[in-house]
């Protein structure tokens, strides 16, 4: 037995080790070690930079580009060690406890336990020092950025020299003089360069690469042709996709023929000889002319479509014409000024021109920019649009109710440069140009996606129709995938627009990278981390798991329920209960993929407590009291119930209330409580047999045998009345008007009482006027007056 018990610990300890071998990779302790090393000594590197004075924006950058990869190194490298580690952990568990002391183990077994518990706690020193440079990594990152926020606020809050102040524009005009002075010697050294290796020739290749590209794209244009232009040959109105969708292909036969103009003559260029040696100068002043025209071009056509000067058919901005035609112009200005005054500031930087010029030159382009800010609003102002009659739709309305904000920073503008803060001032003026532009591609984008999936899901139209054709789907289908698709811009709107706003206004690339690595890696719970991967897997487990029992409840109800005897309250019951356990189900499995552990059984009851606690108190005794429904079934789906509130059909008994129909047809939502601790009449607990009364009032002259007789013999005739129990006549009272009889009988479904009740009032009212009996009137009063 003892060399029994030494061969099975043996094996024991040898699959140990074998599984421990397939299932953990030990290679990637060395190489997290060394991966660990090196962002160690890349960490201690831009520490030692940071601690430098008087870092460059530049410099600033480069760092925080180099913190954010250091960071997102080692915490994605701690990431991918909670595999082998839990790996590690969950082969430690299989060994089950340590002996006590005093007790041997196997030699076999203790020495896998001993060099699991080394791998286990060589794999945790390493996550935590990970986790050490990731924190340590995110501080400096965060030090930076103060630094990058000080001296922006630094720049934009120095004081300098006021716009009233003369100097200032006589040294922006002498330093006009030095710019083109350098511009004209920079185009005489490049052209010095060059004309001895460059190749005249190649020139040529502009206009036979303009003209190939021009006619590529007029074959394009052709072939999309009924796209592009189909709304001009359709009897139909132009609707708002196809104004909006005018807009689009303007824009993008805009961009084509710039690219069309520019492309050719760069690469004619390069390949001449006339560009290839470029001096870092030239290439800026290039980039400057192509981002000039390229953006002056391009937001002039966007102001021109929008406003439509002379097609008020396709306008779709509320403004009339003459607003409309200053409106494109005010643009394509404004666009040429922001952009303009941008390039050429770098070049002047680029060429180390004197402060005293750059100042005058931001001072010039944020007058400027406030100004024509300033005469757009006044053209949108004041000014009728178009006709009342006209009622279509028109957007950026939502725009002017943003006037005020505008206004109101064009004037902190103003002020900053007269007060001489003029990078404010010129901070000011650039961030509301750009704001605008940005804004408006987005939101025309937003409306034309909304438009064209309104237009799409019209009847009328030929998409409408083709998915009508191929899907099936009936209207009211295509309205909720309509509205599935809405949902999905607007969530892109909202996505697209808000980083786009924080990086004009506050983030940067570098933060903005940061932020979006940082959701990425995961979100921290307690011991608990959700990544995005983990978050996708719940999401699916829940879904499938919703999916799966609404297919076992169709496959119960279909396949198994309705083939029973079993009464419809209670299929409704089965039914209910299995779909809260299929969604409980869902959702443990779904937590258990996140990594929750429902062995702390403590701390979830600790949170439910809490939440009912907190206001959860209402709810949860609505969730518990419909189960209880369910359980005990006092109320079923079906039953006739009486309350104060009213009377009727049980429909349906939900996880909070219950649904009542009254005979009205008027709904009374319940709260399930209000069921358990109420008292409630319900006509049908037992079974559905009801009774019912029918009363007659006759003449004292009348037979009361022959009457009892009467009333038996027609209530037994009807098919719907029960033979067991009996129907009865009662003589109930000698009135004051006659003789009182009451037939109570029974049906087998109580709510067809109602009805039996009127057929054997008709047969009685029929049989009585043939046999000459008289319904009793009342006697009427007469009192003498006093």
């Amino acid at each position: 037995m003892r060399a029994a018990r030494i061969l099975l610990g043996a094996l024991l300890a040898l699959c140990l080790a074998v599984s421990a071998g397939f299932a953990l990779d030990r290679a990637i302790i060395g190489e997290t070690d060394r991966a660990l090393q090196q962002l160690r000594i890349d960490l201690d590197g831009a520490g030692m930079q940071l601690r430098r004075p008087n870092l460059s924006d530049k410099e600033l950058a480069s760092l925080k580009v180099t913190l954010e990869k250091i960071r997102t190194t080692a915490a994605d490298r701690s990431i991918k060690l909670l595999g082998p580690l839990g790996e590690v952990t969950q082969q430690l568990n299989s060994l089950g406890a340590a002996p006590a002391a005093g007790q041997k183990e196997d030699e076999g077994v203790a020495q896998s336990r001993a060099d699991l518990t080394a791998t286990r706690d060589r794999l945790q020193s390493l996550k935590a020092q990970l986790d050490v440079v990731t924190v340590e990594a995110e501080q400096l990152s965060r030090s930076v950025s103060s630094i990058q926020r000080n001296q922006f606020f630094g720049r934009i809050f120095d004081r300098t020299r006021s716009v009233f102040n003369p100097q200032l524009w006589y040294d922006l005009v002498a330093g006009v003089g030095v710019l083109f002075t350098g511009l004209s010697l920079m185009l005489r050294n490049w052209w010095a360069d060059v004309s001895q290796t460059a190749q005249p020739l190649g020139l040529l290749m502009i206009p036979v690469f303009v003209t190939a590209f021009a006619f590529a794209f007029r074959l394009l244009k052709r072939f999309f042709a009924r796209w592009l232009t189909g709304y001009k040959a359709s009897v139909r109105p132009i609707d708002n996709m196809t104004r909006l969708w005018i807009i689009l292909r303007a824009l993008m036969v805009t961009l084509a023929a710039l690219a069309i103009l520019f492309l050719p003559i760069r690469f004619a260029l390069e390949t001449s000889g006339y560009f290839s040696d470029a001096t870092p100068r030239m290439v800026m002043l290039w980039e400057a002319v192509r981002d000039t025209v390229f953006t002056t071009i391009f937001y002039y056509v966007l102001g021109r479509r929008m406003a439509a000067p002379g097609r008020p058919e396709i306008r779709i901005v509320n403004m009339d014409e003459r607003s409309a035609r200053r409106f494109a112009w005010l643009v394509g200005l404004t666009a040429f000024a922001a952009t303009f005054n941008k390039q050429f500031g770098q070049i002047s930087a680029g060429m180390y021109l004197s402060l005293n010029y750059t100042q005058g030159q931001s001072a010039l382009g944020a007058l400027i920019l406030l100004v024509l800010t300033s005469l757009v609003l006044l053209a949108l102002r004041k000014q009728p649009g178009l006709p009342q009659e006209d009622k279509r739709r028109f957007y950026f309305g939502w725009a002017t109710r943003l006037a005020p904000l505008v206004w109101a920073l064009i004037f902190v503008g103003f002020a900053a440069l007269a007060t001489g803060y003029l990078a404010l001032g010129d901070y000011i003026a650039h961030q509301i140009v750009r704001t605008a532009m940005v804004v408006t591609l987005v939101f025309l984008v937003y409306y034309l996606l909304d438009a064209m999936v309104q237009a799409s899901f019209d009847p009328q139209s030929n998409f409408g129709t083709f998915l009508r054709r191929i899907t099936g789907l009936g209207e009211r289908a295509i309205e909720r995938l309509g509205l599935m698709f809405r949902t999905m811009v607007d969530l892109v709107l909202v996505i697209v627009g808000v980083p786009t706003l924080l990086l004009l206004w506050t983030l940067n690339w570098v933060d903005m990278r940061g932020l979006l690595t940082t959701l990425s890696l995961g979100i921290t719970i307690g011991d608990v981390t959700i990544l995005p991967g983990t978050l996708a897997i719940m999401l699916a487990i829940l879904v499938l798991g919703v999916i799966a029992t609404k297919l076992f409840n169709s496959w119960l109800d279909r396949r198994i329920l309705s083939d029973t005897r079993i009464k419809k309250g209670v299929q409704d019951s089965i039914l209910t209960g299995s779909r809260y356990i299929g969604y409980l189900l869902a959702g443990v499995f779904a937590l258990t993929a996140a990594g929750v552990d429902f062995s702390s059984l403590a701390i979830i009851a600790g949170a439910l407590g809490l939440g009912i606690g907190l206001g959860l108190q209402s709810i949860i005794n609505n969730f518990v009291s419909g189960v209880i429904l369910l359980a005990e079934r006092p109320i079923r789906v079906g039953d006739w119930v009486s309350l104060p509130e009213g009377e009727g059909i049980v429909r349906r008994i939900n996880v909070r209330s219950t649904e009542i129909e009254t005979f009205d047809s008027c709904s009374i939502i319940l709260p399930n409580s209000a069921l358990v601790t109420e008292a409630v009449k319900n006509w049908t607990h037992n079974d559905d047999m009801g009774r019912f009364s029918v009363d007659v009032v006759v003449d004292y002259d009348t037979d009361a045998e022959v009457m009892r007789k009467l009333l038996l013999d027609t209530a037994r005739a009807h098919p719907k009345v029960l033979k067991h129990p009996a129907p009865v006549v009662l003589l109930t009272s000698f009135g004051k008007n006659g003789l009182e009889f009451v037939v109570r009988a029974f049906v087998a479904d109580v709510l067809t009482g109602a009805q039996v009740a009127s057929d054997i009032r008709f047969a009685l009212l029929s049989q009585f006027r043939g046999m000459g009996i008289t319904i009793a009137q009342a006697v009427p009063v007469v009192q003498a007056a006093k």
